[in-house]
C-alpha cells in the first residue's frame, strides 16, 4: 500500500529519527569518553570507515529510493515490485563482502588512516565486531529507504527508537557493568541492528511486498538492476567521494596535528551532525517528493517544490549557524573539560557557521537532482571541487600555512558554497527533466 506524502509528513519523522541516530552516537561518545578519551577517538576513527562502508551499501538504497518513488509517480506497480526485490538480492550480496571486508582488513584499514598506537588497541576491536556485521545495516538502510518511499515514515521511525533504546541500554550495561569499553560500545551497536534489521525486513515483507514478490528474480530485470545502479551508483559516488576527501583531512589532522586536534574533530562533529539533522531530513524528504513528481511528469511542479524546500532549510542553516558562532564551546564541555579542546573546539564551530548554508544547497538540492533521475552531474562537480577545494584547500590553509583546525574548516566551507551554487544553477537550467526512468504515459 503506497501512502500520500508530503514535506512535513516525511521529514518530521526523518528529522526525529535522525536525531535519534545522531543522539546515540553522541551518547555513545559520551560514555565511552566517561572511560577515556583515547577510547572515543578510536571508535570515532571507526565510525569514519563505517560511514563509508555504509555509504557503498546505499549504491542499491539511493537507486532503489529513485526507482521506486518515480514508479509511484507513474502508477506501475508490477515495475515497483521487481525494483524491491532486485535491490534486496544486491543489497545482501554487497553487505555480505562488506562484512567480509572490514572483519578481515579493518585495522590494516586504520593504519593507513594513520590511526596512532594509543588508539588503535580500541579502534581495532570495534572494527572487527560492528565491520564484520555490517550486512544487516545494508539490509536495515534499504528496508527503512523503501518504508520511507511508500509513505510509512513513522514506523521507521518506531524501530530506530527501538533500536536505539537497545543500544544504549547495552552501552551502559555492557561498558559500565561489564567494563567492556569498546567491545561493549561493538556489541551493543550490533544487538540494537539486528533487532531492527528483523522489525524493519518484516513490515516490509508484510505490507509493502506483494505475498510472491520474489517470483520476478525468475525473470532476472536486467533493465530494472541497471536503472537501480545506473541511479545509484553515481549517486553513491558522489557521496563516497565526500567522505574518502573528509578520511584523508582526517588522516591530515592525526599526522600534522596530533590526537588532541583529532579528538576535538570527533567531538565538534557530534555536535555539527545533531544541527544538520534538520536539513538532512528535508533534502531525503525532497527526494521523494521530486521523485514521485517526476514520475507523474508533473516537472513545473517537481521544479517550485525543490526550490521552495531549500529556502526552508537554508534559513534553518542560518539559525543553527548562529547557535554555533556564538555558544559552540558550550556543547563541547558535555564531553570533555581539557580546556585546549575546548578552545579548538569553539573556534572550529565559529567557521563552520559559514559553512552551513552552503552545506543546505547539497544537501537539497542534489537530492532533489538524484530524486529526478539526474545523478552524473553532481558527482562530477564532487569529484572536481571535493578535492581541488576541500582536500588541498585544508592542506594549504590548515597545514602549509599553519591555520590548524580553522583553516580547514574554511577549505570545507569553500567547497560547500561552490557546489551549491552550481548545483542551483544545474536546478535552474532545467536540464535534469530529461533524465527521469520512468514517466507516466
Amino acid at each position: 500500500m503506497v501512502r500520500k506524502v508530503t514535506l512535513l509528513s516525511l521529514a518530521v519523522p526523518l528529522f526525529i529519527e535522525m536525531l535519534f541516530f545522531s543522539m546515540l552516537g553522541i551518547i555513545d561518545t559520551y560514555i565511552l569518553s566517561r572511560v577515556s578519551d583515547e577510547v572515543a577517538g578510536g571508535v570515532g576513527a571507526c565510525n569514519q570507515i563505517i560511514s563509508f562502508t555504509n555509504i557503498v551499501f546505499n549504491i542499491i538504497s539511493i537507486g532503489a529510493n529513485v526507482l521506486v518513488s518515480q514508479y509511484i509517480g507513474a502508477k506501475n506497480r508490477e515495475s515497483a515490485q521487481k525494483a524491491m526485490v532486485s535491490s534486496y538480492v544486491l543489497v545482501t550480496v554487497v553487505g555480505l563482502a562488506g562484512s567480509f571486508i572490514l572483519f578481515f582488513l579493518g585495522k590494516a584499514i586504520l593504519q593507513l588512516m594513520g590511526v596512532t598506537a594509543n588508539l588503535l588497541s580500541h579502534a581495532e576491536t570495534y572494527i572487527r565486531i560492528v565491520g564484520g556485521m555490517m550486512f544487516m545495516q545494508a539490509i536495515l538502510n534499504l528496508s527503512t529507504v523503501l518504508m520511507r518511499t511508500h509513505g510509512y515514515s513513522r514506523e521507521t521511525l518506531g524501530i530506530t527508537i527501538s533500536m536505539n533504546l537497545i543500544n544504549v541500554a547495552g552501552d551502559v550495561f555492557l561498558i559500565f557493568g561489564f567494563n567492556m569499553g569498546a567491545a561493549g560500545a561493538a556489541y551493543a551497536t550490533c544487538l540494537g541492528r539486528a533487532a531492527a534489521m528483523l522489525m524493519a525486513f518484516g513490515f516490509v515483507r508484510k505490507n509493502i511486498l506483494e505475498r510472491n514478490a520474489f517470483r520476478h528474480l525468475r525473470e532476472f530485470p536486467v533493465p530494472i538492476i541497471r536503472d537501480l545502479i545506473k541511479i545509484g551508483l553515481p549517486s553513491a559516488l558522489e557521496n563516497i567521494c565526500y567522505n574518502v576527501s573528509q578520511i584523508v583531512i582526517s588522516g591530515m589532522i592525526l599526522y600534522n596535528l596530533g590526537e588532541t586536534a583529532y579528538i576535538t574533530r570527533t567531538y565538534t562533529q557530534q555536535i555539527i551532525i545533531i544541527f544538520i539533522t534538520l536539513s538532512i531530513s528535508i533534502g531525503q524528504a525532497n527526494q521523494i517528493l521530486i521523485g514521485r513528481l517526476v514520475g507523474a511528469g508533473s516537472f513545473d511542479e517537481a521544479y517550485h517544490t525543490c526550490l521552495k524546500n531549500f529556502r526552508k532549510a537554508f534559513l534553518l542553516a542560518i539559525g543553527y549557524g548562529l547557535i554555533f558562532f556564538f555558544f559552540g564551546g558550550t556543547f563541547i564541555r558535555i564531553f570533555t573539560d581539557d580546556p585546549e579542546i575546548i578552545k579548538w573546539s569553539a573556534m572550529v564551530l565559529m567557521v563552520d557557521a559559514f559553512l552551513e548554508p552552503g552545506r543546505t544547497f547539497n544537501l537539497v538540492i542534489i537530492n532533489g537532482l538524484k530524486g529526478s533521475g539526474d545523478a552524473v552531474f553532481p558527482v562530477i562537480i564532487g569529484i572536481i571541487s571535493m578535492w581541488l577545494v576541500a582536500t588541498l584547500g585544508a592542506w594549504i590553509l590548515g597545514i602549509a600555512l599553519g591555520l590548524g583546525l580553522a583553516g580547514i574548516w574554511a577549505a570545507m566551507a569553500f567547497d560547500e558554497w561552490l557546489r551549491g551554487f552550481i548545483m542551483l544553477h544545474r536546478w535552474r537550467s532545467r536540464k535534469w527533466t530529461s533524465k527521469a526512468l520512468a514517466v507516466r504515459e
